[in-house]
């Protein structure tokens, strides 16, 4: 019998890659959407089962996972005006659809993605593992520490493996589209310190590790770190996107201070529309941080995954789709 595998957060940037890489591998997909959801975006006409639900009412959740062998969840928040909608958004819906699951008599393995922000920056520059201590710095890494600990709290009903990638850049992706903009009008921003470092994944090798993650027995009850093993400095990345993007660019030096201002500005500004400010004062915290860096060894050592694209193969067909979309 074909599998079934229901996912949370398909219609989004990460999870319809996901989603896509399912249904080559001959999954039976279920996707979650929100009741008055009508934008599929990128799941759009493929062949998988639309199931209405609403993550806040759990007695929704439970008939829509009746039957799935696995539990992707990757519906969450990112952005939000206040403190309080990440724990609702990412810490609420996670238990609500553990409490769901915890009753199914088919699921085999629960799948959360989290993310490196639960564990915070490397302060000393040494990649994490997945054994560091964590000190999440933004209301959105606090949120996404706290959803792993109501993981943990339902791991001894459900099989859990919780997955921790860094930054995440492919095709779809809007957010760091805005870096690719600012080198095709001729800048190069550096934030904060020049020799910033950070862990990157390119997304159709995480969603690649998703599934295997998520299918492989031998995940059960643990965490990893998922990325490309080289560790990139931020403006390296910005001079490769120069070089293939063939503008003659200017080096733009963004100090501390002048990202908080402009955080300041637009998160004042964001108060008065119904959208989040893209940036706002804990975004800039993140972004001007050192080291965002992790150690993925541990996924590679125990189910033998590793990233297939190279962070820079990836960079060019990001940027070929961003062109071919006309988003660039």
């Amino acid at each position: 019998m074909i599998p079934t595998i229901f996912v949370t957060g398909g219609t989004g940037f990460i999870g319809s890659h996901t989603v896509e890489q399912l249904l080559a591998e001959g999954f039976h997909v279920r996707c979650l959407v929100r009741p008055h959801q009508t934008n599929l975006r990128w799941l759009q006409g493929l062949p998988i089962d639309m199931v209405k639900g609403d993550l806040m009412n759990p007695s929704s959740i439970a008939k829509c996972i009746e039957g799935a062998d696995y539990i992707i969840h990757l519906a969450g928040l990112t952005k939000a005006k206040y403190q309080r909608d990440f724990f609702t958004g990412n810490v609420t819906t996670t238990n609500n659809l553990l409490l769901a699951a915890s009753q199914s008599k088919t699921l085999k393995k629960f799948c959360h993605i989290s993310s490196l922000t639960a564990v915070g920056p490397s302060m000393s520059g040494i990649p994490l593992k997945e054994t560091a201590y964590c000190h999440p710095i933004t209301s959105y890494g606090k949120s996404k520490l706290e959803a792993e600990h109501v993981c943990k709290k339902y791991s001894g009903k459900i099989p859990i493996v919780i997955l921790r990638p860094p930054a995440v850049f492919g095709p779809r992706d809007t957010d760091i589209l805005e870096i690719f903009k600012w080198v095709s009008h001729g800048l190069k921003p550096i934030l904060g310190s020049s020799s910033k470092t950070l862990s990157l994944v390119y997304a159709p090798d995480l969603a690649a590790g998703i599934i295997r993650a998520t299918v492989d027995e031998r995940t059960a009850g643990e965490t990893y770190n998922i990325a490309d093993p080289t560790i990139f400095t931020f403006s390296s990345i910005i001079d490769y996107l120069a070089t293939f993007i063939h503008k003659r660019s200017i080096r733009v030096h963004l100090p501390k201070g002048l990202v908080y201002s402009m955080a300041g500005i637009t998160q004042f500004v964001s108060l008065l529309s119904k959208k989040p400010a893209v940036l706002n004062i804990e975004k800039a915290r993140d972004l001007l941080q050192t080291h965002w860096i992790c150690d993925p060894q541990k996924i590679h050592n125990h189910i033998g995954f590793q990233t297939s694209t190279s962070i820079y193969e990836g960079m060019n067909k990001t940027f070929q789709w961003y062109q071919q979309k006309g988003w660039l």
